[in-house]
């Protein structure tokens, strides 16, 4: 379930946890082209030493007037997606609470060219939740019409219409839509053949009920806020 659309909005409980000091170990690195090519999908990953339960990922401009570019949900690797309340983000669903050390996004760069023009900084905010009270928020930057800009040409999103194998295994498999979008559209978690087991089956959550036993979740349905500059490591 999404959290809060603010950088740094993690509220956890009565007695909210402020983020730890500095970005806890994890990076954010970006594939080829990078920043420098308008209206490209690029893969945007965010990894660590260890696993992260929760995350909230967006792109804005140096002095943070606007978000740029978007995310293409249709590609989102099995437990992220855009975030619901606001699509210039990327973050978390409801089965991502296992914990993951590396998610592959796929951040679709600006369309305009004026957005992208040589040597401006492009912004990626960035929130991690390693567990409930252990969080973090950071930037990383990225200048247009540089080599950092261009991205690491190893860095590449899954083949389009295609899934990894668990465990490292070769070939993948048809992609399927992530487990979190498929129990919001009906879902009941039962096996439709083949070798692998039936998936728990999740109980319906009404709006309200979510908020409780999701606490990444309240803040975004009382404050759908777009843009929030980092507040020097206050938590709101």
């Amino acid at each position: 379930v999404a959290g809060s659309c603010e950088h740094a909005g993690v509220v956890h409980g009565i007695d909210a946890a402020p983020p730890q000091r500095g970005d806890g170990g994890y990076k954010l690195r970006i594939g080829h082209p990078g920043v420098n090519v308008p209206g490209a999908t690029v893969p945007v990953a965010l990894t660590g030493a260890e696993p992260h339960k929760g995350f909230l990922v967006y792109a804005v401009d140096d002095d943070e007037t606007k978000p740029l570019g978007g995310w293409d949900n249709a590609a989102m690797p099995d437990g992220c997606q855009a975030h619901p309340q606001c699509s210039h983000a990327a973050t978390h669903d409801a089965f991502h609470n296992t914990g993951i050390v590396t998610d592959v996004l796929p951040w679709i760069a600006p369309a305009e060219a004026s957005d992208l023009a040589k040597d401006s900084v492009i912004k990626f905010k960035v929130t991690v939740v390693r567990d409930y009270e252990t969080w973090f928020a950071f930037e990383q930057t990225f200048v247009v019409g540089t080599e950092e800009g261009a991205g690491e040409k190893g860095l590449t999103l899954a083949e389009p219409g295609r899934a990894p194998r668990a465990n490292g295994g070769g070939g993948g498999g048809v992609r399927a839509p992530s487990k979190g979008a498929a129990v919001l559209g009906g879902w009941d978690g039962k096996s439709t053949g083949g070798d692998e087991p039936a998936p728990v089956t999740q109980p319906a959550i009404r709006p309200h009920e979510r908020a409780i036993q999701d606490p990444l979740a309240a803040d975004a349905v009382a404050n759908p806020k777009t843009n929030s500059a980092n507040d020097g490591g206050k938590a709101p």
